[in-house]
């Protein structure tokens, strides 16, 4: 999530983390094997100092955290520590610590904007400084996987000690940012922790945290704190799945959701002053040998986690950008596991044929978790379409004789607006939703679904899907039953269709069209890292001629499908929006101003209908980067 200031990235400079891959090459522990968090080798270039003889040791590896966390309430925990399913499961008894945290920075968050926290925890005896990523690899779905420094200092000091930062961490700021460097926030934790094995072969540390943030700057008050009640799972060793199971194992006895906030994200509020951002899609990594099972599992990873990242900035801040950021990821989800519902009936030779087996049960799965997901489609769907509506009236000129809503009819939409948004937020605190995301995590990791089939590349496959889904749009176009396109050297679509021609096309058919296209659309998306990008040569050069100018980026492979959807979407939102000022005009009478913009309506759905088989005739034309043999 973002909290003060843009989003930070992670710091591509510095040790990487070895070992499995944790994108969509996934380690062992996604099929059902064990692997560990993975330790980075030292960065190459000048190494922090040896430490004097008689010192502790300190790490300078980087440490690749994978752990979950989830948001509860100070009697929650209680309940959490007395569980008995907690004392079968651990290896010893409970230890309590008592830490508090400082979090160090520049005046103008120097270090946050590059991605790193610097922060010295001091527990008991104990002071460790630890350098951590802020953002998430997204290398789990559902669980932040996060990269770590530490070092020992002395127990007597105080502030972070410089010297022991490596070189390419040490280098992100001048010598006059280095000597701004100073405490900006402070966490004060009460830990309960317990090292959980839910299997023989997997380790989980669990912490139990309650206590509070607060600011360490001159003049922070009693307001400038931020209350801290949360469930820390932390993966030692063994499945990622069982991250999940153990979570919904508590979430069992006591009111537990997941979230992708931190301390520091807190931390960072209360210091700014500025609420959490909607969070858009982190881009695809799939590569050209990539596995269907690779592919799928990393599509879902990264719907689910696009949407609990802004369900987490929804539910703290409000802000009603992060609900059409969690549309798209919905959208994207129900995708995806449509998806694997068809490729699950491959056959393990390269043929690419499918079976067509009575009973699946990783398919029934599947679509068991997708019906699941409807309820709340549904509702970031009505919620969606309320506030496009707000935003166009927002926009359209408030003068008599122009077409808009009334001053009641404006009051209605706002407040149809908000409460669209607090049913949402409303079904995200629920009980169920939190089982779902946990449930969804788990199968995902688990890799049960997986078989041999699956283990083919995803680019030998991807052709067939999209050619499927690309006759899927062309047979929901054609039941459209629109006007043909206009003969060449027509002078505007627009003007060669004859009004009333055509019997508008029902909602449904509408929508259908709409859907298939989104579909098409995301898995052209998530695939286009399957084949290479290509170059093609400056305009105005001929074939065999010599230039010193280099090859200049190709078009944008998705740009005719971008244009389709386009086309397709319009329509389908034009008839959505003149359906809700409809309700607002029987809720509050009928008025002139929106009846004139029912007309304006009514018009951009039969001009947009009227262009769509010009642009689908073009896109039909163009041969697609995924088409076989190009």
């Amino acid at each position: 999530m973002t909290n003060g200031p843009d989003r930070p990235t992670p710091v591509p400079s510095g040790p990487a983390p070895s070992g499995p891959p944790s994108g969509p090459d996934a380690p062992a522990e996604a099929t059902g094997g064990v692997a560990t968090p993975p330790i980075a080798p030292e960065p190459a270039g000048p190494q922090p100092p040896a430490p004097p003889s008689g010192s502790r040791p300190k790490r300078t590896l980087a440490v690749r955290e994978v752990e979950v966390k989830l948001a509860t309430t100070p009697a929650a925990l209680e309940r959490l520590q007395a569980l008995p399913l907690l004392a079968r499961m651990a290896d010893g008894p409970a230890v309590h610590r008592h830490q508090v945290t400082t979090y160090y920075d520049t005046p103008d968050l120097a270090l946050a904007a590059r991605g790193l926290a610097l922060r010295v925890r001091r527990q008991g005896g104990r002071r460790v400084q630890t350098v951590k990523t802020w953002a998430s690899d997204a290398g789990t779905a559902a669980a932040a996987g996060r990269r770590e420094w530490e070092w020992e200092l002395p127990a007597d000091g105080d502030g972070p000690d410089r010297a022991l930062l490596p070189a390419a961490i040490a280098g992100l700021l001048s010598e006059a940012q280095w000597a701004e460097v100073a405490a900006r926030f402070a966490t004060d934790i009460h830990r309960t922790a317990l090292l959980l094995h839910p299997d023989p072969r997997t380790s989980v540390e669990l912490a139990l945290d309650q206590g509070e943030v607060r600011l360490s700057v001159p003049g922070a008050g009693d307001e400038t704190t931020w209350p801290v009640a949360e469930v820390e799972l932390e993966l030692k060793g063994g499945r990622v799945a069982a991250l999940f199971e153990v979570a919904a194992a508590l979430h069992h006895h006591a009111p537990l959701r997941l979230t992708t906030g931190s301390k520091a994200d807190a931390g960072l509020r209360l210091l700014t002053g500025k609420p959490a951002a909607a969070v858009p899609a982190h881009p695809a990594a799939l590569t050209p040998v990539t596995t269907v099972a690779e592919g799928f599992r990393h599509a879902t990873r990264q719907a689910v986690g696009h949407l609990l990242e802004n369900a987490t900035v929804l539910l703290e801040s409000g802000d009603a950008q992060a609900l059409r950021e969690m549309a798209a990821a919905s959208r994207r989800l129900d995708t995806a596991l449509r998806l694997l519902r068809v490729v699950i009936g491959l056959t393990p030779a390269a043929g690419l044929a499918w079976t067509k087996a009575a009973v699946n049960p990783h398919a029934d799965a599947a679509d068991a978790l997708r019906r699941r997901l409807i309820p709340l489609r549904t509702l970031l769907e009505t919620a969606r379409a309320w506030h496009r509506l707000a935003e166009r009236a927002a926009l359209l000129p408030d003068r008599k004789g122009a077409a808009g809503l009334s001053k009641r009819q404006r009051l209605v939409l706002d407040h149809a607006a908000t409460q669209g948004r607090r049913r949402v937020m409303k079904h995200l605190r629920g009980a169920g939703h939190t089982a779902l995301m946990l449930d969804l995590a788990a199968w995902i990791e688990g890799g049960g679904w997986a078989s041999p089939a699956l283990d083919q590349p995803l680019r030998t496959v991807a052709p067939h899907l999209l050619a499927d889904l690309q006759d899927k749009v062309a047979k929901a176009l054609a039941r459209l039953d629109l006007a043909p396109p206009p003969a060449p050297g027509a002078k505007s679509v627009a003007k060669s269709v004859v009004p009333g021609q055509k019997t508008p096309p029902d909602t449904d058919a509408l929508e259908r069209l709409r859907r298939r296209a989104q579909r098409l659309y995301e898995t052209a998306e998530v695939c286009r890292g399957l084949y290479p990008v290509t170059t093609a040569k400056p305009k105005g050069a001929k074939a065999g001629t010599k230039t010193s100018a280099g090859k200049r980026p190709a078009a944008d492979p998705l740009a005719p499908l971008t244009r389709l959807h386009a086309a397709v979407t319009a329509p389908a939102l034009a008839r959505q929006a003149a359906q809700l000022v409809a309700q607002l005009a029987k809720a509050t009478g009928p008025k002139a101003r929106s009846t004139r913009l029912l007309s304006r309506l009514a018009q951009e759905e039969a001009a947009a209908l009227a262009k769509l088989p010009t642009t689908w005739r073009g896109y039909s034309r163009r041969r697609m980067f995924w088409i076989v043999g190009r």
